[in-house]
């Protein structure tokens, strides 16, 4: 399969046209999320310099040059509309967990502890670990059509207690994960917290991180399957770092929702409604006891779910704990806001931008980041290492996002 190159691509994506598949759903799952679903036609291209550098704002206390901006050619389609965003350089982990990281010949577990996964998704999460060099170790029970929670619940156990292998790689989200981590009870997080094993997904996948968060262990929110099926080169070499220790510092542009203001703390989060089911659960990542930046996407549903889901964080307290909040992207989101525009709130909504700081920011006064580049793109999708210090800074022009 071709893939677009990975170098020097350049960062200001235009929204061009929207792809729209449907999504498989296994275990009676809705269509909810997961782009390992889609499959994105992409051909060769070459990138040309983009006209925006000459006007990028310098950030001088960035750490070292722009590597690799990620703005797709002019000729390939995205799936989603992206705010300027560059790597500005790299750190190694050197922190408590860095032998948790991986290296080539490590031992990979690949399970499907959410919705049951396709052939395609799992022949591409196979070939792709052994293409970066890992060993790829799959469940019994990932591709098994009438499996139960409880085969669900074997393949988890058995990759958190397999000491041959140094992480687990879930090959899909959809639904289902939070069933799975109810049904385990208290002793999972002890469990997790021996394991030392990163866990690698988004999405759905966001009941796990909460889980790996609460353990006090390091996650990372990064594309499953569809990192070789249909991400850029670039974003899957960017993964592919992360997993090895290799942390991105981030830089990304502002816009005028956006609150300025510094911040650090554990970052936490992943999918919006998926975070709503783990209130108040033995695994809720809001409860930890330190200080965290919140990061928040979605995908598919409407503006006003999006304020329910919202309000129940707000109700718990979430918004308020945080330090800062950085908003992800929003990927399939009906453009008619039906009977929640926002008309007898002082006017229509413009945008989901537009109803969340109306709504939920005026009295807000710690920093907001608005469309960092993660969350349910097939192509542009990057990776955030979590239950981590971060640091978030949000100047007037830009902001970034680094680990201590």
């Amino acid at each position: 399969m071709k893939r677009f190159p990975g170098k020097k691509m350049m960062c200001v994506i235009l929204a061009m046209t929207v792809m729209s598949f449907s999504v498989t759903a296994c275990n009676e799952s809705e269509n909810i999320e997961n782009t390992e679903e889609n499959a994105a036609i992409q051909t060769e291209a070459t990138t040309e310099p983009s006209k925006t550098d000459e006007t990028v704002p310098t950030d001088n206390t960035a750490p070292g040059p722009i590597i690799n901006p990620t703005t797709l050619p002019d000729d390939v389609e995205s799936d989603v509309e992206h705010a300027y965003c560059e790597i500005t350089g790299y750190s190694n982990y050197n922190g408590e967990f860095s032998d948790m990281f991986l290296k080539p010949g490590d031992r990979v577990s690949v399970i499907a502890p959410s919705s049951l996964p396709s052939q395609e998704q799992f022949d591409a999460t196979v070939e792709g670990l052994s293409s970066w060099g890992y060993i790829p170790v799959p469940g019994n029970n990932v591709l098994k059509a009438d499996r139960t929670l409880k085969d669900c619940r074997e393949d988890f156990l058995t990759a958190l207690k397999d000491s041959s292998t140094k992480a687990i790689f879930c090959i899909r989200g959809g639904y289902g994960s939070s069933e799975v981590m109810d049904d385990l009870g208290e002793e999972v997080i002890t469990a997790i917290k021996n394991s030392r094993k990163l866990i690698i997904g988004f999405s759905d996948i966001t009941i796990y991180h909460s889980a790996w968060t609460v353990a006090g262990l390091p996650s990372v929110h990064a594309m499953m399957s569809g990192s070789f099926m249909t991400l850029s080169n670039h974003c899957a070499e960017v993964e592919n770092n992360v997993l090895q220790g290799k942390i991105p510092s981030y830089r990304c542009e502002t816009n005028g929702y956006c609150k300025q203001g510094s911040a650090e703390g554990v970052l936490i989060g992943g999918n919006l409604s998926t975070m709503t089911a783990v209130m108040n659960t033995v695994y809720d990542c809001t409860k930890a006891g330190k200080p965290y930046i919140l990061f928040i996407e979605e995908v598919g549903e409407d503006i006003l779910h999006i304020h329910r889901s919202l309000e129940i964080l707000k109700h718990a307290g979430v918004l308020d704990r945080a330090e800062a909040v950085v908003f992800g992207e929003w990927k399939d989101i009906p453009a008619d806001f039906g009977g929640y525009g926002g008309d007898s709130r002082g006017g229509e909504f413009r945008s989901v931008e537009d109803m969340i700081s109306r709504e939920f920011l005026k009295a807000y006064n710690k920093p907001v980041a608005f469309g960092f580049p993660a969350g349910h793109s097939n192509i542009v999708n990057y990776p955030l290492l979590m239950g981590q210090k971060a640091a978030l800074n949000v100047s007037g022009s830009d902001y970034t996002l680094m680990w201590n």
